[in-house]
């Protein structure tokens, strides 16, 4: 069955029946090449219809998996989703047997993916981070949602001591451009910000809120311009916050 598209959040739905593999381990490693996906971020739903049987095969019965919805950043988280994606139908599986019904795993018959959109909220007030580093200015705005315009002002009027404060960037706050842009501001405002400036803002975020060397590009700039910013979103709970980032240091690098 081909895809399908449904409410607005929704990418594709599609069914995918035409893998003949009663290992599940391999049929799910099978199933990677038949999901298609052409944009990060998003969000994945899979339901897996399996089909159990009782030691004669007199009877046969199916039972459905549903896989908690989970938000995938980039092309290189995909391998750890289907990791978590084996490990815990499997252990579906065993549970489902363990009832004592006398049924067995007798191999998976379709499998339901769905995508979704998934955008970055808007980053706002002040939040600490969860690891020390010297290349990374987090400024302080515990009371205003300009975390953004405090990130990008303390890149181009750097402080030489309190460089978390916001006091220290309060008289340049009129020297950036950001008529029509709404505070907390958005990723997607970023380019229109770009231009009103001529700056050249960069986005990385963390796979792994605790660990520096997670990081992966959110948004990449394509304007020339000698003012070149890097900014780090961070999340935590219900909020997001940019820093300026001094090094950019991609994981593998």
């Amino acid at each position: 069955m081909g895809p399908k598209k449904s409410f607005k959040d929704l990418i594709t739905e599609t069914t995918i029946d035409d893998i003949e593999e009663n290992n599940a381990t391999k049929y799910i490693n099978l199933l990677k090449d038949k999901i298609v996906i052409n944009q990060f971020p998003l969000k994945i739903k899979i339901i897996i219809t399996s089909e159990f049987t009782t030691p004669m095969a007199f009877d046969r019965i199916e039972s459905h998996y549903s896989h908690p919805v989970e938000v995938v950043l980039t092309q290189n988280n995909l391998s750890t989703f289907y990791n978590n994606l084996i490990d815990k139908f499997e252990a579906w599986v065993d549970k489902f047997q363990e009832r004592g019904s006398g049924f067995v795993f007798d191999g998976i018959k379709s499998v339901k993916v769905k995508l979704y959109k998934y955008e970055y909220q808007r980053a706002s007030s002040y939040i600490p981070l969860q690891f020390k580093s010297s290349n990374i200015i987090n400024v302080q705005n515990k009371k205003d949602n300009k975390c953004f315009l405090w990130s990008i002002l303390a890149s181009l009027f750097p402080a030489n001591k309190d460089k978390q404060r916001v006091t220290k960037y309060k008289e340049y706050e009129n020297e950036i451009n950001m008529k029509g842009i709404e505070y907390p501001v958005s990723i997607k405002d970023i380019p229109k910000v770009e231009k009103q400036n001529n700056l050249s803002i960069n986005v990385f975020a963390l796979e792994d809120q605790t660990n520096k060397q997670s990081l992966h590009p959110v948004y990449i700039s394509n304007v020339e311009s000698k003012n070149v910013i890097d900014l780090l979103y961070i999340e935590s709970n219900e909020n997001t916050h940019y820093c300026l980032s001094k090094e950019v240091i991609l994981e593998g690098e």
